[in-house]
């Protein structure tokens, strides 16, 4: 039972920074229809900076964190600029996809050279907690405040980005342009800000996940496809583009890694995962929240 209730706990906490992580690729694929390969890279970016800025040069955290989503806010807005923009013409999702992968090897690439710099050879960094209260203990369970913060992180961060979306006048902007981006343009909204606006946000949101989740997460170079990956997943298992199906699917896939990692081995993560999409998408094409559009 303990086991059980364990397995389910940590899957929560890993499947909220799956949400985050999927949530800044949902905004940006719902206001752009861009897929950005380069949002994981971005985690990673949060990351290194923010144990870069807050253990090694003794900014305070709220500092370092307003710092980090600036920083990963201005490259997805960059993003945009220069590795989507110019090919918004030609109709082609493979060529945003191979641009946006690029970008992701260009930070992966400054990230590796600027962390091994004075000459070290690695380009791992360890996040100290910034919630210093030891684990609470409920029978047999315990719970770790540092990790268990992620989940009600995730929870408030996916709302108010759907308020923001719903209130706010370049969140409709964003509704609008997602619905249908010409008709947004003949009504005289600037998608191209817009889609800039989609994507600094995606980064922003990236930027926050790496900073919160880095105690769990740790900071190191390598992380972001593997983060990439794993969001990606909870994403379309919760439902591309709606904005509350990372949160769905990052706790279903979570939960499912950590139950497999507790009665059957670690080792077979990585298909049950591939698995458990599969099922889902031959029962679900659009995800648990997802809505069938029909063309006519």
């Amino acid at each position: 039972m303990w086991d059980l209730a364990s397995a389910l706990l940590r899957g929560l906490q890993t499947g909220s920074i799956y949400a985050i992580v999927g949530l800044g690729l949902n905004v940006i694929f719902a206001a752009t229809g861009v897929f950005n390969f380069a949002q994981g890279e971005l985690v990673m970016v949060g990351a290194m900076l923010g144990v870069t800025l807050w253990a090694a040069a003794g900014l305070p955290l709220g500092l370092a964190l307003v710092v980090v989503v600036l920083a990963t806010a201005a490259i997805g807005a960059l993003t945009e600029v220069f590795a989507v923009r110019r090919l918004s013409s030609q109709r082609d999702a493979t060529l945003w996809m191979l641009s946006t992968l690029g970008v992701a090897i260009i930070i992966r690439s400054s990230a590796t050279l600027l962390a091994t710099r004075n000459g070290g050879q690695n380009a791992q960094r360890s996040f100290p907690n910034y919630i210093k209260a030891g684990p609470w203990h409920l029978g047999q369970l315990s719970v770790v405040p540092q990790r268990a913060v992620l989940i009600p992180i995730a929870v408030l961060l996916t709302l108010a980005v759907w308020t923001w979306f719903r209130r706010a006048r370049w969140g409709r902007g964003l509704l609008a342009m997602a619905a249908d981006r010409e008709g947004a343009a003949m009504r005289g909204l600037p998608v191209g800000s817009l889609a800039v606006v989609a994507f600094a946000l995606g980064g922003l949101i990236a930027g926050f996940g790496g900073f919160v989740g880095g105690p769990v997460t740790q900071a190191s170079t390598e992380m972001g496809f593997t983060l990439t990956l794993s969001a990606f997943i909870a994403a379309t298992i919760g439902g591309i583009p709606h904005l509350w199906g990372p949160l769905v699917g990052g706790a279903v896939l979570g939960i499912g890694q950590q139950l497999t990692a507790t009665y059957l081995g670690s080792e077979l993560q990585v298909p049950i995962s591939l698995a458990l999409l599969l099922v889902v998408l031959a029962v679900r094409p659009q995800g648990v929240l997802g809505r069938e559009v029909r063309t006519l």
